[in-house]
């Protein structure tokens, strides 16, 4: 809906959350009343006035003659946080494990045809360069992406890409849907994803689905990713390995081994 939607049944929370989501898209540059009226379309003065609602919420903050996202938003995001037991279990079960305990790991959620990063675990030898907490990513150029594509039947996948245009992050990205399927399909026969620099170049990450965490059936998938220099036959099987008995972990034991994921 967009902000400026006259049919909105409640305009202003639909208007305050769009000036919090575009803030959070400036990436801590602050943005004048008049920045933020003018990319969404809104009158000065109702913006305004919203945007003095949203400081004296602590949900965003003044800095110089703009506004950049609040503290509150980082209380409210760890309260949710703290109620989600399995991630809590995903940060255990990395620190616990032989090999990724030194590595950068994630878990992610598929959100259309992105995915997004609920959890990002930094070992002993953490890559900066890579999706942080809340960033999305389109499926198609990573790891997760196709292990939690991979993981639900190949017609509704393919039914959620059919028409769809396939973004490039790198040179390397997968762009058209036959390809993209083809890929699926070898990470259904191996039983892993990979993301050979599809995102990033020189980057190489590893991927397998989850079925579900213990209270949600939802598809989702935990990743490691690495310098592709560093990455020979020996050190890919015993990161496979780790990922493996993460999953395990983390897997819904309501759900049978193999199901399939989500039907829509």
């Amino acid at each position: 809906m967009s902000a400026s939607d006259p049919g909105s049944l409640v305009p202003a929370v639909t208007r305050a959350v769009a000036i919090l989501d575009t803030l959070g898209e400036a990436e801590g540059r602050p943005l004048s009343v008049s920045e933020i009226a003018r990319a969404l379309g809104l009158p000065k003065s109702s913006t305004g006035n919203l945007c003095a609602s949203l400081e004296a919420a602590g949900m965003i903050t003044r800095s110089g003659t703009g506004f950049t996202l609040g503290r509150k938003l980082v209380e409210l995001g760890g309260r949710y946080l703290a109620t989600v037991d399995q991630l809590r279990d995903f940060y255990e079960l990395c620190r616990r494990s032989t090999h990724i305990s030194r590595e950068t790991a994630r878990v992610a959620v598929l959100d259309g045809l992105d995915v997004l990063y609920l959890g990002r675990y930094d070992g002993t030898q953490p890559l900066r360069l890579t999706a942080n907490i809340g960033d999305r990513f389109p499926a198609n150029c990573t790891a997760t992406g196709k292990a939690i594509l991979a993981a639900l039947d190949p017609a509704v996948a393919e039914d959620r890409l059919r028409g769809r245009p396939l973004p490039a992050l790198s040179e390397r990205s997968i762009t058209s849907v036959p390809a993209l399927m083809a890929d699926l399909e070898l990470t259904r026969e191996r039983g892993y994803a990979v993301d050979d620099e599809e995102t990033t170049a020189g980057i190489l990450c590893l991927a397998v689905p989850v079925t579900g965490f213990r209270t949600d059936s939802a598809p989702f998938a935990i990743s490691v990713t690495v310098l592709k220099a560093r990455l020979d036959d020996e050190f890919r099987e015993a990161l496979l390995k780790d990922l493996r008995s993460i999953a395990a972990g983390l897997e819904n034991p309501m759900l049978p081994k193999g199901a399939p994921q989500g039907r829509g």
